[in-house]
């Protein structure tokens, strides 16, 4: 297993995604190459180019085709799709109504489950905008315990999953491509991911960070608080345009069962998309 060990440097104002500048991830982080290898996505090194790239979309200077603040119910209700499941694999089903604009920002509620066959309910959304390639990051906390997934992702209609963030309490964030081709069929992660796992130090529910990913036809670069942290090269394997997602489930911590995540929820500030441009080097 390779580990790198990366030290975040301070983030310019002017990079900032947020008016109110969030706490960058400050300590070191271990970073293991997870998921191995596959003809459609290969890991690689973080490059100096990497760096420069995730600067200049997150410098602000390009106008977003996506820019949410998520504090207007009806704009949600507009460009989002609230789902409703109960599916056996998981600890939750997902309702509407545990996605909420309260506060100013989005809220993904964990709630006691009364209308589901699962002990609780949570909260998902899918956007009803779409688009190929782009930088995609969203301002984000984390639920504070553990036993609950986190995640803010991509899919394709060419059944690429692109996860820009798995996170669980307190300091893990899971970045990972995911190939869906023939998953009813082989339901085997290690053929159908390429991914990567970061533990931080630092406890990502204390306060709200920025996560995102660089798309481009050649690549991922994923990115927490403006640094690079993982890549993968995939040669424009990636087909279709994409839609966002946000949810919450309840899952098994190890082999733990959560005691009580009820109450806990996942937020969300602002949602950024910036069409890529090949003239960004």
């Amino acid at each position: 297993m390779r580990i790198v060990r990366l030290f975040w440097a301070t983030i310019a104002c002017s990079a900032i995604l947020s008016l109110h500048a969030p706490q960058a991830v400050a300590a070191a982080a271990k970073v293991s190459w997870g998921n191995p290898d596959e003809p459609w996505g290969r890991r690689r090194a973080i490059t100096p180019a990497d760096r420069a790239e995730i600067a200049a979309y997150r410098s602000e200077a390009k106008k977003p085709t996506i820019d949410v603040a998520f504090t207007d119910p009806a704009e949600l209700a507009e460009r989002w799709t609230l789902q409703s499941d109960d599916e056996a694999s998981l600890l939750s089903c997902r309702r509407p109504g545990n996605v909420v604009i309260a506060a100013k920002e989005l809220q993904l509620r964990t709630l006691d489950a009364s209308d589901c066959k699962n002990r609780w309910s949570t909260g998902a959304m899918i956007s009803r905008f779409r688009q190929r390639y782009g930088f995609f990051e969203a301002r984000m906390k984390i639920t504070d315990v553990a036993g609950v997934n986190n995640a803010f992702w991509l899919v394709t209609d060419g059944h690429f999953e692109i996860d820009v963030v798995e996170a669980r309490y307190p300091s893990l964030a899971r970045l990972t491509l995911h190939n869906n081709n023939g998953w009813d069929v082989q339901k085997d992660d290690k053929m159908h991911a390429v991914g990567f796992a970061a533990e931080f130090q630092e406890n990502l529910s204390k306060d709200y960070h920025n996560y995102g990913v660089l798309w481009t036809p050649t690549d991922l670069i994923y990115e927490i608080d403006g640094e690079p942290v993982a890549a993968v090269a995939t040669k424009d394997e990636i087909k279709g345009v994409a839609d966002v997602r946000f949810a919450t489930a309840v899952m098994k911590d190890g082999d733990k069962i959560p005691t009580d995540p009820a109450g806990h929820d996942m937020y969300v500030r602002r949602l950024r998309v910036i069409s890529y441009d090949p003239a960004v080097k």
